[in-house]
Parts: structure tokens; C-alpha cells; sequence
């Protein structure tokens, strides 16, 4: 059975889209996402972002990644885990700081906000070290498997 997720690049500035389903497919069999779950991956910029952050977080800034589950209750028969929305704006600017490839930006922020959908957080520091260890793992790994 195929993976049901969709990699929508509205922007893609030179990311590899297929490195990314990489990412998601090993992230969907380790967390046991079943592959009938659906999960949309927006890629696109700042404007899409601040609209987004206003409108659901009220915040009027342009933030680098936004995810948005479907189902908080996890109703049975759910076919759909949520939205990510990464700005490629604020993954070039942020891979800079980090000194980081923004291809390799654009990954963290991807797993960050699959994590959210799947419950982690960061609302305190025991939270943002188990969500950290748990990027960094799926980062580590993805960087020493797909050249």
C-alpha cells in the first residue's frame, strides 16, 4: 500500500521534494502512522504563514512552521493526521544562523511540526528535550542514510 501523504510546493526553491518523502515515510514506520493517514505538507512563504499565524494563533508575524491536526480527538476512522506549513522564506533565513544547508532547515522544521501533530510539545523543558532528542534522531539518521 502506498503512503498517503502529498508534498504541495507552492515554492520550492531548490528543495528536494523526494528527499522530504524520504523523511516522512521513515517518520510514518517508526511513529506507526498507518499509511492509509493522510498529511499535507505546504510549502510556501512568509505572506501564507502570517495570514495563517493571525488567523488561528493571533499573532501577526510570519513564523517558519505551522501544523494543524485534523482530529485532536483521534475519532475512529480518521483518515487524516493534519496539515504542515513551512515557510521556505524562514527556512532560508534560519539556515543561515544555523549554518545549515536549507534543504536540511527545511527537514527540521518538517519533523517539528509532524511531532506536533502527533501530541509533542515544547511547552516546557522536559517537553522540548524529548521533542529535540526525538528531531535530532530522525535528522541524524536521515543525514547519514540519504546523500
Amino acid at each position: 500500500m502506498k503512503y498517503n501523504f502529498e508534498i504541495i510546493a507552492v515554492k520550492t526553491k531548490g528543495v528536494d521534494t523526494e528527499r522530504l518523502k524520504r523523511l516522512v515515510r521513515r517518520i510514518y514506520s517508526h511513529e506507526g502512522i498507518a499509511k492509509e493517514i493522510g498529511l499535507n505538507i505546504i510549502l510556501t512563504g512568509n505572506e501564507k504563514l502570517r495570514g495563517l499565524n493571525k488567523k488561528f494563533k493571533d499573532s501577526d508575524r510570519a513564523t517558519d512552521v505551522l501544523s494543524f491536526a485534523f482530529d485532536e480527538d483521534k475519532t475512529p476512522g480518521n483518515t487524516m493526521l493534519g496539515e504542515v506549513y513551512i515557510s521556505l522564506e524562514k527556512a532560508a533565513t534560519q539556515s543561515k544562523k544555523y549554518d545549515v544547508s536549507v534543504q536540511n532547515e527545511v527537514e527540521r522544521l518538517l519533523v517539528h511540526g509532524i511531532l506536533h501533530l502527533l501530541g509533542f510539545s515544547h511547552q516546557n523543558s522536559d517537553d522540548a528535550k524529548e521533542m529535540f532528542s526525538k528531531t535530532e534522531s530522525y535528522l541524524s539518521y536521515h543525514k547519514g542514510k540519504e546523500k
